[in-house]
């Protein structure tokens, strides 16, 4: 590769980690505003809040897959890709700001409603945005090495995004707008013109799809695409490796905000918060750090095994939960993040290469474009495992006796129940990811398994 086809590439990595940033941004920022803004200011029921938060992300997950498919077979001169980005990114925009100005006078039932539905709608069109952009760091190339390092570089962005989004409501919060509501309306639409919007296009004026996979003329229907999909059992275990981490293990770290408050700091809301935002602080660190090496772990090991040993480290990580989130740990605290970070790395790094391999193989098997679909998959995937997260979050704390109300007097069956949860049952997860991608290395071997994936 020449010296200016390395420019050019190395210019498409940075706007397509904009891209990123933006996804990022347009899957957090409602949770982070919603809460404190409908159901804190407003008086919204924080249950049907809930709700509301959740049911648009379901249906999203379940028509994925059928983005990805039009996604792949879309016909057009500025390619497969680009016009999803470039539509979605402006609709996502326009919604976003419009999400936060529903007015103060209404009842909470029809303000409820009003966020019930624009927030559905700026689900689903920030889909047509999410799933193109994937697909696209899928296809801006091929080589082994080039494909891990611009998983780097939109994990850097969307790592970014994530020290970012925390501070939106602070930031409406400031006396300078005159009120919160100003102050949302003023941060909504700022973040949906400028992060959301702009950062979104990015990819739309400089990335192009520089695989090419060579297409049937015949058309293929939805429904054998998925099925196509449901055959590839290396999909299947990867997916589920996703679901474990991201579900189960974000379930299991959901107690650390507890422990820290109740146990750690005895009750002391202020204090707790502290540490919390001293670990945060950690893993955002940490996480910047842990990026180059992962990569050069996957150089030079290869892939699969690199992701072995990283959930082998999270394993030793959750069984250190146990000593660490104990009263005077102090700053010692931060170890947690040193050893358990980089599988959050891995899960946006390693695992999308990955998936863009499994999406090569079966392109070229069946001679028909597959990234988008693959790239619907892994982010339903994400997206039901971050339900699946808050739903058990919620259930645990109510299952073990938890009450916000009794402060630090907590029954010390809930506190060894948190603590149970937060070490053993995010080494569990660990294991069960092993296993997957045991399982997953056995099926990537067996050429048949592909084949039979690639058929009709």
């Amino acid at each position: 590769m020449s010296q200016a086809q390395k420019d050019k590439l190395n210019g498409q990595k940075l706007a397509l980690g904009a891209g990123f940033f933006a996804m990022h941004f347009a899957s957090q920022a409602v949770m982070v505003l919603a809460i404190p803004f409908y159901q804190m200011t407003l008086g919204v029921d924080p249950f049907l809040l809930s709700l509301a938060l959740a049911l648009p992300v379901v249906i999203g997950a379940l028509i994925t897959p059928w983005i990805g498919y039009l996604s792949d077979h879309w016909q057009g001169r500025m390619g497969r890709r680009r016009p999803f980005i470039l539509l979605g990114s402006i609709v996502s925009a326009l919604l976003f700001g419009a999400i936060w100005m529903v007015p103060q006078s209404w009842t909470m039932a029809a303000q409820l409603g009003y966020f019930s539905l624009m927030y559905l709608a700026f689900h689903l069109a920030s889909l047509f945005v999410a799933i193109p952009t994937t697909s696209l760091s899928y296809e801006l190339s091929s080589e082994p090495e080039q494909r891990r390092s611009i998983m780097a570089v939109t994990t850097y962005f969307i790592k970014t995004a994530s020290l970012l989004y925390q501070w939106l409501f602070p930031l409406a919060s400031l006396a300078l707008f005159g009120s919160i509501a100003a102050g949302i309306h003023w941060v909504g639409w700022s973040v949906g013109l400028g992060f959301i919007g702009l950062m979104g296009l990015l990819p739309v004026w400089v990335c192009r799809e520089q695989v090419q996979v060579i297409t049937r003329e015949a058309s293929v229907g939805f429904w054998r695409s998925a099925k196509a999909l449901l055959g590839n059992r290396s999909l299947t275990w990867l997916m589920l490796i996703c679901l474990l981490q991201l579900g189960g293990s974000v379930f299991a770290a959901s107690m650390d905000y507890y422990l820290l408050v109740y146990y750690v700091s005895s009750g002391d809301i202020a204090e707790g918060a502290f540490w919390k935002g001293v670990l945060s602080s950690a893993y955002a660190a940490a996480g910047f750090v842990s990026v180059p090496l992962v990569n050069l772990l996957a150089k030079r090991t290869g892939k699969t095994r690199a992701l072995g040993w990283i959930l082998g480290l999270s394993v030793v990580g959750a069984i250190a939960k146990w000593f660490l989130f104990v009263p005077g740990i102090g700053w010692w605290i931060a170890l947690d993040a040193l050893l358990c970070t980089s599988v959050w790395t891995a899960m946006t790094t390693l695992v999308p290469v990955l998936n863009a391999d499994l999406s090569d193989r079966h392109s070229a098997l069946d001679k028909r474009p597959r990234a988008g679909m693959y790239a619907a998959v892994y982010n339903g995937v994400c997206a039901l495992a971050a339900i699946m997260a808050m739903l058990l979050s919620g259930f645990a704390l109510n299952a073990i006796g938890f009450d916000a109300l009794q402060g630090q007097a907590q029954q010390a069956g809930t506190i060894t129940a948190m603590r149970f949860i937060l070490a053993a049952g995010t080494a569990l997860f660990g294991v069960l990811s092993l296993l997957c991608l045991h399982y997953y290395r056995i099926d990537l071997k067996n050429k048949n398994a592909l084949q039979l994936a690639a058929q009709k």
